[in-house]
């Protein structure tokens, strides 16, 4: 399994080139510490995994990400906590606090999901699961950083290449992550797709109601106006809970 290093950090590269001693099947192509090059390499070699020092100020991996053509799963490190906030919005598998040491890589790497074509040792790789509803996360309101648990997330509605996320009190964060990525982490217990660009908390659903060419419409706390529920999702939300 190839891997890339975006850091300038000497102390970084020294630590991770230790750590990864420890996993045989990774193999460290490539270095970067500008943009430009980060781009070259990641296109160039088409890693399956890229670790990112979020420290470093000269790289936005918000816009790299978008830039290279192949999607790798990405590890950040950062020496921050409240770098933590960035490795969520990147849909992250884990985000490394300095100083790195191997269990700390082994405990990020575990956190990835692995395809058929890209083996792990099963001691070390572990499926992602779903948050659960009690999981604390940040996100961020008005400039201000705020830990939230899952469950008071009231709706996620899909705003070009982003995403809002409504709070059942009204307050709304902007996040990088799309709606599928939302998707693949809420609770599927509590979280319904309603749209090709909505997802709703169940817990805060006031009624559904049938609407025009078979589509519905839902009614939400803390929204005057309905949503619209789609015609597939519709007859999917029928199915599953025998309407």
């Amino acid at each position: 399994m190839k891997a890339v290093l975006i850091s300038h950090s000497k102390d970084v590269q020294v630590a991770l080139k230790k750590s990864l001693k420890h996993f045989s099947q990774i193999e460290l192509v490539g270095e970067c510490s500008t943009m430009s090059d980060a781009k070259k390499c990641i296109n160039l070699k088409l890693p399956y995994l890229v670790f990112i020092d979020l420290d470093l100020a000269k790289i936005n991996p918000v816009v790299l990400l978008k830039k290279i053509k192949c999607s790798p799963k990405v590890i950040c490190i950062t020496s921050k906590r409240e770098n933590a906030f960035h490795a969520f919005e990147l849909n992250a598998a884990d985000c490394v606090l300095n100083p790195i040491n191997s269990n700390k890589i082994k405990n990020a790497i575990a956190r990835i999901s692995v395809s058929n074509q890209s083996p792990i040792d099963p001691i070390v790789a572990s499926k992602f699961e779903r948050f659960l509803p009690n999981k604390i996360i940040l996100l961020n309101f008005d400039n201000k950083m705020n830990f939230i648990t899952i469950k008071d997330i009231n709706c996620i509605e899909a705003y070009g290449n982003y995403t809002k996320v409504f709070l059942l009190d009204g307050k709304l964060s902007i996040t990088y992550k799309s709606i599928k990525n939302w998707e693949g982490i809420l609770p599927e217990d509590i979280f319904m797709q309603i749209h090709r660009s909505t997802l709703v908390n169940l817990m805060n659903v006031q009624r559904i109601e049938k609407w025009t060419n078979d589509t519905g419409r839902l009614h939400l706390k803390a929204f005057d106006k309905p949503f619209e529920i789609s015609r597939s999702y519709f007859s999917q939300i029928k199915r599953k809970y025998k309407m």
